[in-house]
């Protein structure tokens, strides 16, 4: 058994997540508890919606507030907010497990992610993040604003796959108190975006946030909200949700070359990110027989990784 955190195996004595582990994302001894049904969490999503309480977006996403008292426990919808639950869904299977593999492939790219891992309610995987734009201690609330790229380009949501990413890479060199270090990151999140099959990078999917409260001093966020979409919706033919290079489909090496010069990245420092991407193959496959999906899910993930790396080096010679 690995823990639901970090991923590395459990003592004989701790159950899920490791007693470090738990102290690191919650701030507690104990793992809080969590005690809803599915059938309860359905319910809640349902209402929070009504209530315009819930987080926007596709997935069913609850707010959670720590009560560290006596009984450690995640109430739904209450304030003051630090974590968020995406429970799973009957409209795909196991799509906590896929959000979670994500985001530790991305880890594995040297790429930073909010704090996330699983936990489980009602012998079912929910997906578990930490809200990066607000320190919580004692009930005292530091905010930190952040602000995606559809709100900085001043889009409304609904037009959120409209744009590139290399107007995302404006943004940064607009924005970001340290662009050569972001543009860097972005690059390094869409090429592994590609690799893993994230059809749904969308300008919501970008923010900035500040690096101290109330500073106006604003730096690309930890990366957020991956998710596997050509292998969790097979009928997807794009690769990507913008454009890279004019395109979103039949993406290849040289489009990323091309991306990387538009944002001022040196062929050279493109071409060194992409052969480190491709280098992690054996650690990207691992990682996929490491997670909770299905063998079918993993020997598909696996698959995809395989694809993709091979179009990327394959293509070196169309440039």
């Amino acid at each position: 058994m690995n823990c639901l955190h970090c991923g590395r195996k459990m003592n004989t004595n701790e159950n899920d997540w490791h007693e470090k582990c738990i102290k690191t994302f919650f701030g507690t001894k104990e793992m809080p508890s969590l005690d809803f049904s599915n059938k309860q969490l359905t319910t809640l999503a349902k209402n929070s919606i009504k209530q315009g309480l819930a987080i926007t977006g596709v997935q069913k996403k609850l707010s959670l507030h720590l009560q560290n008292k006596a009984d450690v426990r995640l109430t739904i919808v209450d304030y003051p907010t630090g974590y968020i639950l995406k429970p799973p869904t009957e409209d795909f299977d196991s799509l906590p497990e896929f959000e979670d593999l994500a985001m530790r492939l991305a880890k594995i790219a040297g790429i930073q992610t909010v704090p996330h891992g699983l936990v489980k309610v009602n012998k079912k995987y929910a997906y578990i993040t930490k809200r990066i734009d607000r320190d919580i201690k004692n009930d005292i609330v530091k905010l930190y604003a952040m602000e995606d790229f559809c709100q900085i380009s001043k889009r409304l949501t609904q037009d959120k796959y409209r744009g590139s990413y290399e107007s995302c890479g404006r943004v940064i060199k607009d924005f970001s108190i340290r662009p050569g270090l972001d543009l860097s990151e972005l690059f390094l999140r869409i090429g592994l975006s590609f690799i893993i099959g994230n059809s749904d990078m969308h300008l919501k999917n970008f923010s900035l946030i500040e690096q101290k409260p109330a500073t106006r001093a604003f730096a690309l966020s930890m990366a957020y909200d991956l998710l596997p979409v050509n292998i969790i919706m097979p009928e997807d033919k794009e690769q990507f949700a913008l454009t890279l290079n004019g395109k979103k489909r039949n993406i290849r090496r040289k489009d990323f070359i091309e991306f990387a010069q538009n944002c001022q990245i040196s062929k050279k420092s493109a071409e060194n990110m992409l052969i480190k991407l491709c280098s992690l193959k054996d650690k990207f496959l691992l990682q996929c027989d490491n997670s909770y999906l299905t063998f079918n899910q993993k020997l598909k993930m696996q698959e995809l990784i395989t694809e993709r790396i091979s179009t990327l080096t394959s293509s070196m010679i169309d440039y």
